[in-house]
């Protein structure tokens, strides 16, 4: 006997082809030595036989629609767990890329105040210089006359 992996024997719902073949061959022929009953017997076996593989294929289909079912939520799931995470993280790293960039804003504004502060400073050492400068040569040209 051939069994399958649902439990089922090979055949013709769940018959052999020899318990087929014969309950057929015996459904057939007047020179037969099974009598009415006896086909009738058959027949009723063979209908039950094929109404309980009908019975147990419907449940295993039940059974293996649940686990689809089942697995598709999980799966659901999964996908919606994993799309919220990517979210999360996206979001936390778009504010902190925001607070790096008001922090680098604030400190290039810093940078440039020193900037001009030091440009400023610059400016007014240079004035004294050429005021000093023009001072010495002054002094230099008093000296010089005062000594003629």
């Amino acid at each position: 006997m051939n069994t399958n992996k649902f439990g089922n024997t090979g055949g013709s719902f769940g018959q052999t082809g020899a318990q087929f073949g014969s309950t057929y061959a015996g459904m057939g022929g007047a020179d037969s030595k099974i009598s009415l009953r006896g086909k009738l017997t058959n027949l009723e076996e063979l209908i039950k036989s094929v109404s309980e593989d009908m019975n147990f294929n419907i449940k295993e289909v039940q059974v293996l629609k649940s686990e689809k079912d089942t697995l598709e939520q999980v799966l659901i799931m999964k996908t919606q767990d994993v799309k919220k995470s990517l979210t999360n993280e996206l979001n936390r790293i778009e504010e902190e890329m925001r607070r790096h960039f008001a922090h680098q804003k604030a400190e290039n504004g810093r940078l440039q105040d020193q900037i001009s502060k030091i440009k400023g400073e610059k400016t007014a050492l240079t004035q004294q210089l050429l005021g000093l400068q023009k001072r010495i040569t002054e002094v230099e040209i008093q000296i010089g006359a005062e000594e003629q």
